[in-house]
């Protein structure tokens, strides 16, 4: 019963669920995921401004070719000159460096509002993907399979920081090298088909090297986080054992298990760096030989060495010039695009790894997925209304109830009829499905067979939401977070007032706890109640449940478990007062509840 309590806890208990319960908690099966729609729209706008700086630099070389040429073939003293049909004089020289530093602003502009974009919608989609992740765990059902804390933050942290590159860098250089080479390309071609040539030839080579690399890229990616969440989960669940492995002896055999994770861990990132040292080799042999390549052409053409590649008048001053200036440019998005090639790697693997543990939770067989459902038939909304929202007791009727986890029956034919008010004690062996009961009518689980009344009104047909506000909830394994003790009651009602909480207590047994603490309700405790003892842990939970003064359903899974005489007696106790009001529900092992029992029934362990 343990992990079903403490998996409860993690869906049910934490204030996080409340912020994000109103969001769809099902992942997109979209191919483009994790980019919505408005993301991608964003990106193309970002990928049209980065186009649209680089093709400025080409207005901008077009002017240093212009100038340089005509000082290159005439020399400046003042008088006029020409440059291939070019007049440049003194005047000219002063328009165009106000032209070119122009060009150079508005680009300089387009370079930083394109990268600012990026980052917003990059910024934006990880926000989008935490709140998406967060509402499946805290929508998928507690009785469900749950990850491990340490798998959780590793993919809420590292594998979601590792789409912000893949979505700001990537996507806009992608669609930055379907245009700018081509740009370019169309601009030298004019002046010189065989440099346009060669740059076809080489151009086309890094992309291709770059896919063959990224295939051992991603699997590297890959394997380098899954070390991470292991290395996290070893870590995190190390340190909440810390005790228990000191009082077992097993530290030494702990620390050395860190390291090995640890050096796993290291291992796989130098991979993943001897991958992206290798594709930066590749990228720059190619790039080179291809500006070298071109660089050597224009030389001769310019020496008269060589005659062809061109239309028809050998290359000038300005065109050689011109041709010079565009071809770094021409290999500029081609180098980018290959060095967010890496970023691409990381994101496709944490995209899969948080899509594929998203999509596992939200399909968890047998296990509903915790959101509001549609009501029944129109007929039958006053009455929903009234079985959810009404402030009287409920009457519980069990008829014919079967569950079965898998082949494995776990619950067969369970009947029984609870009246408003009473209390019901089960009792039974271990695995007898106590539990999965509760499960049953917390809506945790779909039951295989039978029904579920709630004031004569099939449970299936409520309003989850609606109707676990009418329920009250003590688990053998209570819940209690890092804060205030007075921030932990006010979970159950935020609104609580200081008597309200003292009173509460009190009835819970906790008065003379709460004066032993050295700041009261204010006194903060550590992770999971570090700080209090068991029995006091049970006690302020009990006082949490109290305080939903507006449930009329009490559950409570073994109160009593683990609790010396005088503890047990104290539970009992305050568990008596709330049953005043209130139907009551307790699976347990302890003899002394069966006195709170208006009724008992005994489950035993199914073996159809």
């Amino acid at each position: 019963m343990t992990s079903s309590a403490n998996a409860r806890t993690l869906g049910m208990e934490t204030p996080l669920a409340n912020e994000i319960a109103e969001e769809d908690a099902t992942p997109t099966t979209d191919k483009n995921w994790p980019l919505s729609p408005s993301d991608r729209g964003a990106l193309k706008k970002v990928g049209l401004l980065v186009c649209l700086s680089d093709v400025i630099w080409v207005a901008q070389a077009g002017i240093i070719a212009w100038v340089a040429a005509g000082l290159l073939h005439y020399g400046l003293a003042g008088e006029h000159v020409a440059s291939e049909g070019f007049e440049i004089g003194v005047a000219d020289l002063t328009y165009a460096a106000i032209g070119f530093c122009l060009l150079a602003y508005v680009r300089a502009w387009l370079q930083w509002a394109s990268a600012k974009q990026a980052s917003d919608v990059a910024r934006s989609a990880k926000q989008r993907i935490r709140k998406e992740f967060l509402n499946t765990i805290t929508s998928t059902s507690p009785a469900a399979p749950m990850p491990d804390s340490g798998t959780v933050s590793v993919h809420l942290a590292e594998h979601v920081d590792a789409l912000g590159p893949y979505i700001s860098r990537f996507y806009p250089q992608m669609f930055r090298v379907k245009v700018v080479p081509l740009v370019i390309l169309a601009c030298i071609v004019p002046f010189s088909w065989l440099a346009a040539v060669i740059l076809l030839v080489c151009g086309p080579i890094i992309p291709f090297f770059m896919a063959l690399i990224g295939m051992r890229a991603k699997a590297a990616s890959s394997r380098q986080q899954e070390e991470m969440a292991s290395l996290g989960s070893t870590l995190l669940d190390r340190v909440r054992g810390l005790e228990t492995l000191r009082l077992f002896g097993a530290l030494q055999r702990t620390v050395d298990d860190v390291e090995a994770s640890g050096e796993r861990f290291r291992r796989g990132t130098m991979q993943v760096l001897r991958i992206a040292f290798l594709s930066s080799t590749v990228l720059e042999l190619f790039s080179a030989l291809g500006i070298a390549f071109v660089a050597v052409y224009v030389g001769f053409s310019l020496l008269g060495d060589i005659s062809i590649g061109t239309w028809s008048a050998p290359l000038g001053y300005f065109s050689g010039l011109f041709i010079l200036l565009l071809v770094p440019e021409f290999f500029a998005p081609l180098r980018s695009y290959a060095l967010a090639y890496h970023d691409r790697a990381a994101g496709l693997a944490a995209s899969e790894k948080l899509r594929g543990l998203m999509e596992g939770l939200a399909g968890a067989s047998g296990h509903p997925a915790l959101e509001t459902k549609l009501s029944s038939p129109a007929s039958n909304s006053s009455s929903n209304e009234q079985s959810a929202g009404g402030l009287s007791a409920p009457h519980i009727q069990v008829t014919g109830l079967s569950f079965a986890h898998g082949a494995k029956p776990v619950l067969d034919n369970v009947c029984f009829d609870l009246p408003a008010g009473q209390t019901l004690v089960i009792t039974g062996e271990s695995g007898a499905g106590k539990t999965t009961l509760l499960d049953c009518l917390l809506a945790f689980h779909t039951p295989d067979a039978g029904l579920i009344s709630v004031d004569g009104t099939d449970l299936r047909s409520l309003d989850n939401d609606k109707w676990r506000q009418l329920l009250a909830w003590l688990g053998q394994a209570p819940r209690l977070f890092h804060g205030s003790l007075q921030a932990n009651l006010r979970l159950a009602k935020s609104d609580a007032s200081q008597d309200e909480m003292q009173a509460a207590l009190e009835l819970a047994g906790a008065g003379q706890l709460l004066a032993r603490l050295p700041a009261g309700l204010k006194t903060q405790l550590g992770d999971d109640g570090f700080g209090l003892s068991v029995g006091e842990a049970r006690r302020v939970a009990l006082a949490r449940a109290a305080l939903r003064t507006d449930a009329k359903l009490f559950l409570a899974d073994e109160p009593t478990a683990g609790l010396d005489a005088e503890t047990a007696s104290d539970v009992i106790s305050g568990l008596r007062e709330l049953g005043k009001t209130r139907t009551m529900l307790i699976v347990t092992h302890d003899p002394k509840l069966l006195d709170l029992a208006d009724q008992h029934i005994v489950l035993t362990r199914s073996t159809a």
